[in-house]
């Protein structure tokens, strides 16, 4: 008995090496608090996994709007995965430069990530961005925060987290 429980210590000394899960953020955001027509965000989910991240967002119903989420790593430059859905025309997606920083006024060049991709459900009123790790300061990051903007053709239309900050706490990278 005392070798069995000596060994028990032991392990839980050194510890067990699980495999890596992804950290999750989640925000919840008010039905009903966006401006116009535009898209009305009610929760938002982000995925910081090894490979990549994953941002499910739900809408109370999916419309017409552009989607914009930045991205922002712990001490290094951010993204903006931005989506322009169009039920009834072609949908563009990109990633854009300065997430959390002013622009200035010069033209803001896609990044050139092949591996974006944006899937949007209308039955179920979602969209998901997925943003490969290596897109993001070559994969060499570790936590990140968000922040989610929409727009309709009369500008901002919503926005989460609807806090102070205006912005995620970090999420750890899984």
């Amino acid at each position: 008995m005392r070798i069995r429980t000596a060994v028990l210590a032991l392990v839980a000394c050194l510890g067990f090496a699980y495999p890596a899960h992804a950290a999750v953020g989640t925000l919840d955001d008010e039905t009903g608090d966006a401006t116009g027509k535009g898209l009305d965000v009610t929760r938002v989910r982000l995925d910081n996994g090894d490979d990549e991240l994953v941002v499910r967002v739900r809408f109370d119903r999916v419309r017409r709007g552009d989607l914009i989420v930045s991205v922002d790593p712990r001490g290094a430059a951010g993204l903006r995965l931005v989506s322009e859905y169009r039920p009834k025309g072609e949908t563009r997606n990109q990633v854009l430069p300065y997430a959390f920083t002013d622009s200035g006024d010069e033209p803001e060049p896609s990044t050139g990530c092949n591996g974006f991709r944006v899937r949007w459900n209308t039955e179920r009123d979602v969209a998901r961005l997925r943003l490969p790790a290596d897109c993001l300061q070559d994969g060499d990051y570790g936590d990140v925060r968000f922040a989610l903007l929409t727009e309709d053709g009369a500008g901002d239309a919503d926005f989460a987290p609807d806090n102070r900050r205006g912005v995620s706490a970090w999420i750890a990278r899984g």
